[in-house]
């Protein structure tokens, strides 16, 4: 795949990528347990199929575990619903949990205060607080985290699956994923590059290459 089709692919599919993007925006006003959602989203697809850890998602918000699960009544769940590592993962909800509903000098109430962690003005110091104090997530989920919200446009989401669709288009030399804070900024800076040399937003182009090799449009 080239430039071209890639541009040509992004052309056939912009309606629904446009939509999926506009769904995000709208998530920057939605509530704190919304978001967390998405931050449990993010750690659950890591090496488990996108579907796969938002049905997870589902399951455990109509069950009312996001918020007050225990460890063991979610690790039970991501069993049942075969997502990877779910001891690990389990236990990241709930540190997550309880350290993003700590009392704070703007809200000394207990609850999840996500959007307190985000400034708008300074997204790329955000990106790394998420990246830094969050368990189970890393640059690529803090990133795609605050894309998935509305947040970081300029954000590259370059996961393991796009990191070799870039050294398929000759991007990158190695098809690994970026595993250090550096090697992450480094293949940004590339996507970043191409996106604005083919005329797609960064924040589109991981949905447009994941779509083109699997015909999907998913998060």
């Amino acid at each position: 795949m080239n430039k071209q089709d890639i541009f040509e692919h992004y052309e056939s599919k912009k309606g629904e990528i446009e939509s999926k993007l506009n769904s995000f925006e709208d998530l920057r006003y939605s509530s704190e347990e919304r978001k967390f959602k998405e931050l449990v989203f993010v750690i659950l697809s890591s090496q488990t199929r996108a579907e796969k850890a938002w049905e997870a998602c589902n399951i455990l918000e109509k069950q009312d575990l996001l918020l007050n699960g225990s460890e063991e009544d979610l690790e039970q769940v991501l069993l049942e619903e075969d997502v990877s590592y779910p001891e690990n993962k389990s236990k990241y909800i709930v540190s997550n949990r309880e350290m993003l509903s700590q009392p704070t000098l703007q809200d000394p109430e207990r609850g999840l205060k996500i959007s307190q962690k985000i400034d708008e003005e300074n997204l790329e110091d955000s990106r790394a607080w998420f990246a830094k104090n969050v368990k189970g997530i890393s640059w690529k989920g803090a990133s795609h985290f605050l894309r998935n919200i509305g947040y970081g446009n300029s954000f590259g989401i370059i996961s393991s699956h796009i990191a070799v669709q870039m050294n398929e288009i000759g991007l990158i030399k190695s098809p690994e994923p970026p595993k250090t804070k550096e090697e992450y900024l480094k293949q940004e800076e590339v996507l970043q590059e191409f996106a604005e040399n083919i005329g797609i937003d960064v924040k589109a182009l991981d949905l447009v290459l994941w779509s083109a090799k699997t015909g999907e449009i998913f998060k």
